[in-house]
């Protein structure tokens, strides 16, 4: 009798019982997948986001993370009034350019290195040379 309430109550795992749980196993790791995969394209959108901005200290952490992230769908964004010589005063950001930031995003997303040293002041040369190697880079893929 003992045994049948033990049963009943589900304390003893048989091969019905192991089996919900092996399938919960699984639907709980096609969730997580879906939630990390979309957490990504949120990531990236909150990216264009602050790229698209007109606030400085947004542009250069939009800038910063798009040069992390090293993906090649930023480049337009980062091309865009990429000679702002516009500089934070933002504790985290101080000192570093608009521009500068921009320039290094592009460094790191096309791995080449600029002709000349990117400063905090706007070149047109490291501009034109990231334009011409983005537009080589892009016609390639």
């Amino acid at each position: 009798m003992l045994s049948n309430t033990i049963r009943m109550s589900g304390i003893v795992t048989g091969k019905k019982h192991y089996g919900g749980n092996l399938k919960m196993k699984h639907i709980n790791k096609l969730l997580t997948i879906i939630i990390l995969f979309a957490a990504c394209n949120s990531s990236d959108n909150d990216i264009k986001t602050l790229l698209l901005s007109k606030n400085i200290n947004d542009l250069i952490e939009g800038s910063y993370k798009a040069g992390e992230l090293r993906k090649a769908e930023f480049i337009p964004y980062l091309l865009c009034n990429a000679n702002d010589p516009r500089v934070s005063t933002n504790l985290r950001f101080m000192g570093f350019s608009v521009y500068q930031e921009k320039m290094m995003a592009l460094k790191k997303i096309l791995k080449k290195e600029a002709p000349v040293e990117i400063t905090w002041n706007p070149d047109s040369t490291v501009i034109r040379f990231y334009t011409e190697e983005a537009s080589k880079y892009i016609h390639k893929r």
